[in-house]
């Protein structure tokens, strides 16, 4: 079980007990520690209202990656290549979508921004080609890219030193998440639609 789980009893000390909504099935409730390291992720992308972010990868956490960066007021972006996935990114409503096997994703993401590119890209997918696109995606100044998902085989990462000084860009990683996160997680999928 770890930290959190579901079992018949367990005694567990009153912090480590999140309220939730009695009204969301238990499937629901059992997102909280995915959400909570997405929100931990997005509190350290420090997203806020009226950003564009990209979210690269529309698999499970991905989605919740953009579900979690509208909630906190972005306007959000998916990239995906698989269609089931586009699909269902489509079906939620929650972002524009760009097909990356139709499209180049980085000449999409930089024509619906008007040429500026995004404010922040979230890799939901540890993969060499991803990580490339997501830093060319962002904008010329002060961009930011959270690496959410780690790759095996591990993915490589080419970035000139200088242009992450030179344009103020942060490279980010994000992993787990602590109690205020899990908080605000089950705040979020208890009263969020």
């Amino acid at each position: 079980l770890g930290d959190r789980g579901f079992s018949n009893y367990k005694v567990s000390h009153y912090t480590d007990v999140m309220k939730m909504s009695k009204d969301i099935t238990a499937a629901e409730a059992g997102f909280l520690e995915p959400v909570a390291t997405v929100v931990s992720g997005a509190k350290k992308l420090r997203i806020k209202p009226a950003e564009t972010v990209v979210v690269i990868g529309a698999g499970t956490m991905g989605l919740l990656n953009a579900q979690v960066a509208k909630a906190f007021g972005a306007r959000v972006i998916i990239s995906e290549l698989t269609e089931k996935k586009l699909s269902r990114a489509r079906e939620m409503g929650i972002a524009e979508v760009i097909d990356a096997k139709s499209n180049n994703p980085v000449e999409e993401v930089m024509r619906l921004t008007d040429g500026k590119g995004a404010d922040a890209v979230i890799a939901a997918v540890g993969n060499t080609i991803a990580y490339k696109q997501g830093y060319e995606m962002l904008k010329k100044m002060e961009g930011r890219f959270l690496l959410f998902a780690a790759g095996y085989p591990q993915p490589e990462m080419q970035i000139n030193p200088n242009e992450i000084h030179y344009r103020r860009l942060e490279i980010i990683g994000t992993m787990n998440a602590d109690v205020a996160d899990f908080v605000d997680a089950a705040f979020m999928i208890s009263n969020i639609d």
